[in-house]
This record gives C-alpha cells, sequence and structure tokens, in this order.
C-alpha cells in the first residue's frame, strides 16, 4: 500500500472529526477529495484500491494495526471507509 495512503488512514484514526466526516460521505469522489486535503502523494486509484482492500477484509486487524502505529484502527478505519458500501447501495459511482 502507498506509504501516503498509510498516512492518511493513520490521520483518520487520530481525529474523531474527519472519521465521522468520511463515515458520512456516500460519494467516493467526494471521499477521494477530502483524503487529499489531508494528506497528498497518492492517486485515484491508489485510494481506491487501498478503500476496496479494507472493505473486503484483504487487511487483517493485524495490517491496520501497523498501518495505526500499532493502534488497533481495525474498527475506526473500517467505519470510516464504509462509504465505498453505502455509495454502492445508494447507485453511486461504481469502484
Amino acid at each position: 500500500m502507498n506509504e501516503k495512503i498509510q498516512l492518511f488512514l493513520q490521520k483518520v484514526e487520530e481525529d474523531e472529526a474527519l472519521a465521522a466526516k468520511l463515515s458520512a460521505i456516500k460519494n467516493p469522489d467526494e471521499a477521494y477529495a477530502i483524503a487529499t486535503t489531508v494528506q497528498d502523494g497518492f492517486t485515484k486509484e491508489e485510494f481506491v484500491t487501498a478503500m476496496e482492500g479494507i472493505r473486503n477484509g484483504d487487511l487483517t486487524a493485524d495490517d491496520l494495526g501497523k498501518l495505526a502505529g500499532g493502534v488497533d484502527a481495525t474498527a475506526t478505519i473500517s467505519a470510516s471507509m464504509s462509504v465505498y458500501s453505502g455509495a454502492a447501495a445508494a447507485g453511486g459511482a461504481a469502484i
């Protein structure tokens, strides 16, 4: 996973307001736009791939913990990235 996306995920874990803001979004394009204001250095494709990996369970709790510097980030990051499930259910842009 792109190192910059890892930094973004760490920021999401550390910032409850950011996590809440992202979890309320139902549009992947809007989520990417917000993500790039928090952390630069990754493409939309890299972002989408990483978020799909989280949503699909491709990353284990241990992997997510490593991303967050050893803190158990599973619940916060997974909840924050539920935007993709919501967008798909609402007929949003395909990822």
